[in-house]
């Protein structure tokens, strides 16, 4: 898990509130300290059922969620849980199968972690997730965009249509952004891939396709009138439907 001094390392330096979800109070506790000598407000949750209510009661910036809790497996309860935010998801698992760890970004997690982790790995991907959001904090009001019948809200990572959220994830809004500006215009999806999970696909389009499939039953459901078309060759298109 790290030293004493690794800890002191950590490479955050802005305020930001993170939720922890993790069911082991050792670990809970090494965390959270980690996260507080960085001058982070920190909330904590053992189990799902918590976690559902501190995210009713509170705002996190990010949410580092252990996989399996005492009422059950995490990913079971993703869809309650972007429900109730768009943050960016951290998980923590002990999972080594590909397969397995699709899942969790398909669920609507951003991105994975493994167990056991160094304690400055942790704190360097959650900084990585804080960088990007400051980014989005620090840019004017103006980055407010409306396309038909849907507004995307840069600033706050947030999509919606005729006023009503689309509770999109990180990934799935980054996936929006880039359809909606490039309307009608083929992508493949390598050029997805790289742009959004920022590294080469090696032929794995899973995490694409799994992306696309979420999205396009939002834009259905929302009734945007929008579309995402595929063709075998030529990747997406998003198209007025």
């Amino acid at each position: 898990m790290g030293s004493q001094n690794e800890r002191d390392n950590c490479p955050l330096q802005n305020r930001y509130t993170i939720l922890l979800v993790e069911d082991d109070p050792d670990i809970l506790w090494t965390n959270k300290m980690a996260f507080e000598s960085e001058s982070y407000d920190v909330l904590t949750a053992e189990s799902i059922a918590e976690t559902l209510t501190r995210l009713d009661e509170n705002r996190p910036d990010l949410i580092i969620l252990d996989l399996i809790l005492p009422d059950g497996n995490s990913l079971d309860s993703m869809p309650e849980i972007r429900k109730k935010t768009s943050a960016p998801i951290l998980i923590l698992t002990a999972l080594v199968e590909k397969d397995e760890r699709l899942a969790g970004l398909k669920a609507g997690g951003d991105d994975y972690i493994k167990k056991p982790y160094d304690i400055d790995e942790l704190c360097a991907r959650a900084a990585a997730f804080l960088r990007r959001e400051e980014m989005h904090v620090n840019k004017p009001p103006a980055d407010t965009f409306t396309y038909g019948t849907i507004t995307l809200d840069i600033v706050a990572n947030q999509a919606y249509v005729s006023g009503e959220s689309m509770e999109l994830s990180g990934k799935e809004f980054a996936l929006l952004q880039i359809f909606v500006k490039n309307e009608e215009k083929p992508l493949t999806k390598e050029y997805l891939y790289e742009t959004i999970w920022k590294q080469e696909m090696f032929g794995d389009d899973k995490p694409v396709r799994d992306a696309v499939y979420r999205l396009r039953k939002k834009l259905e459901t929302s009734d945007s009138g929008y579309d995402i078309v595929s063709n075998r060759r030529e990747g997406y298109m998003f198209i007025l439907g």
